[in-house]
């Protein structure tokens, strides 16, 4: 990647997303649509539609977080090659505000996500070991700070990666807000905001690390209070990354289509994050298969009655086509090297990516409340397809509109506010 490093345009237009109010809209109806499928002709039995909410929230605000944190990896890394992508992670930060809101509204299902220790037998001596943790008020107030603060500190990370292109950029209310306290030219204020960037970067990555594996720990291992796997906050937390760099490769695939940035974003790009993505896909199947092969390995009981949920039926099937989506597929595919140079192409296999990792947040979670009396149906279906159009809906629009308000493409003040990589003269 370092040979790409240098790679860099002397002029660079400043573009925005041409999204009409009609796509817009066409957007949201469908979220609409999608709503209202699950409202009126999904099976609602067994709380599927809050499970759904669920699940889909855990999805969303995964990928979208993931995409900011994959933006301050590449800050801290100082990697020239990704100057033009950048901007396609940094709009998960978009979403944010909205998974926020949603937060809340997902909250209000509470009894059918944590059913097992709510109402646990009060005899259960794991349970009541557990009980200082398994408590709805303390679980709500930890999980709220955490994501308010992983949230605030992404939202300010993102505020001073774009504010060095604004000033005087658009006759923008927003634009004036946000570079208030104009300091000096572009170059100045590019400086600055990079040396407020360098400590935010780091400090939320790990943050993130603790913080949404804390949310993992909360909203998906709790719901079987049984079983327990410290390895569980590292699986989601890789497919949390993996599920952003496939979701930035179709975002930047769409929009460089669109907007002819084809001389901006070339073939070059799209083949380190090709094999970004491939990496990952590699090293999430290292990381669940480590989790799998020592619970396999111990035979102990509660350990053992995570998987077997997931590897019976109904989830069986739903399993193995999840680690085709997200391990077998990616792995062949991406393999070589042309595969990861053609746009649409990556764009393809990122978006079964995305699929597989859906799936695998439906399994983590699903499996742990739905009745064994019930094995003979499989709740995927109208209600989960349609809040997660729903969901979809919502990212995609504030992905657009972040594009549409906001440069897509850096500034040259921002770029030369960008150390220079060390070259080895032999």
């Amino acid at each position: 990647m370092a040979s790409h490093s240098a790679e860099v345009p002397r002029y660079i237009p400043f573009k925005t997303l041409r999204v009409s109010g009609v796509e817009l809209g066409g957007l949201l109806l469908l979220g609409l649509l999608g709503l209202g499928a699950a409202l009126l002709l999904g099976d609602h039995h067994h709380a599927r539609l809050w499970h759904a909410v669920h699940f889909n929230w855990l999805f969303w605000s995964s990928v979208a977080v993931g995409m900011v944190v994959f933006g301050l990896v590449l800050h801290m890394t100082n990697s020239r090659w990704s100057w033009s992508v950048r901007r396609f992670a940094m709009a998960g930060s978009a979403f944010l505000p909205v998974s926020f809101v949603l937060y809340f509204v997902m909250w209000l299902g509470y009894e059918h996500y944590f059913e097992h220790w709510l109402h646990a037998d009060p005899h259960d001596a794991v349970i009541a070991a557990k009980r200082a943790w398994l408590s709805v008020p303390g679980m709500f107030v930890r999980d709220t700070l955490a994501i308010t603060v992983l949230y605030g500190l992404a939202l300010w990370f993102a505020y001073h990666a774009l504010r060095p292109d604004l000033y005087g950029a658009r006759d923008s209310g927003l634009y004036r807000w946000m570079t208030r306290g104009w300091r000096g030219d572009a170059a100045v204020e590019a400086a600055r905001s990079r040396r407020i960037m360098n400590p935010i970067a780091p400090i939320t990555a790990i943050l993130f690390a603790l913080l949404w594996g804390l949310i993992a720990i909360d909203q998906a291992m709790t719901m079987l209070p049984h079983w327990f796997s410290t390895m569980f906050p590292v699986t989601f937390l890789v497919s949390t990354f993996h599920s952003a760099l496939a979701m930035t490769a179709i975002v930047a695939v769409v929009v460089r289509k669109r907007e002819g940035l084809e001389p901006y974003v070339t073939e070059r790009q799209f083949h380190d994050l090709g094999k970004l993505i491939f990496a990952y896909a590699v090293f999430w199947m290292y990381v669940n298969w480590s989790q799998y092969v020592v619970i396999w390995y111990g035979l102990l009981p509660h350990e053992q009655e995570y998987f077997v949920q997931r590897f019976s039926a109904p989830f069986g099937a739903v399993t193995e086509l999840m680690v085709g989506c997200v391990f077998v597929i990616p792995f062949f595919f991406l393999l070589s090297k042309p595969p990861k140079k053609v746009p649409a192409f990556l764009a393809f296999v990122s978006a079964i990516i995305v699929v597989g990792h859906w799936l695998e947040r439906f399994l983590i979670t699903i499996p742990s409340v739905w009745p064994a009396e019930e094995a003979h149906h499989l709740p995927l279906g109208v209600t989960e397809v349609g809040i997660a159009l729903a969901f979809g809906s919502l990212f995609f629009l504030a992905c657009a509109l972040f594009l549409k308000t906001f440069p897509i493409l850096p500034s040259p003040a921002a770029l030369a506010a960008v150390p220079q990589p060390f070259v080895t003269v032999p």
